[in-house]
């Protein structure tokens, strides 16, 4: 009804009138927009700051791996335990920085790695020797997760890890 209205009645104040409303609403809509989203994305900058905080300056170390185990997030404590500047480490595999291919009781920590990342829901909790960009070795129990991707399919994990005796 409304478009055919302006064809049948042939005042121009009208037709102006008709046009200008639609432009208002259309101009009032977009403001509304404009303020949810900046409103919602506000909240969401606080709540990413905060993760920020808590994560950068947990007392654990924090790392998240690919599924061939290249590092893809590295913790403040990371960088502190292990030596290695995040900007180094990032991108490169687990095994041969810091964790060795095989421990020192002759574990094969190539495969426990290949395990990990395959089916992370196995190793929920582990404990093996690692190396520090000083070759020191040391040991670390890790509690790791599942990375998951929109389909709930595994693409990587996060583990957790913090320094245990040897």
């Amino acid at each position: 009804m409304q478009f055919v209205l302006p064809s049948v009645v042939r005042d121009p104040w009208y037709t102006i009138i008709f046009a200008w409303k639609d432009w208002v609403f259309l101009a009032m809509a977009a403001v509304l927009i404009f303020l949810l989203i900046r409103h919602y994305t506000g909240k969401l900058s606080e709540s990413e700051n905060l993760y920020r905080t808590v994560v950068e300056n947990a007392g654990s170390i924090i790392l998240v791996m690919d599924r061939d185990g290249n590092i893809t997030f590295f913790n403040r404590q990371a960088e502190e335990f292990f030596g290695f500047p995040r900007r180094e480490i990032l991108g490169k595999n687990v095994i041969g920085t810091i964790v060795p291919a095989t421990e020192s009781s002759g574990r094969d920590l190539d495969l426990l790695l290949q395990d990990l990342c395959s089916s992370p829901g196995q190793f929920r909790v582990n404990r093996n020797e690692n190396i520090t960009s000083t070759g020191r070795r040391v040991w670390v129990s890790w509690t790791n997760r599942a990375v998951c991707d929109r389909t709930s399919f595994p693409v990587g994990v996060v583990s957790v890890g913090t320094e245990s005796p040897g």
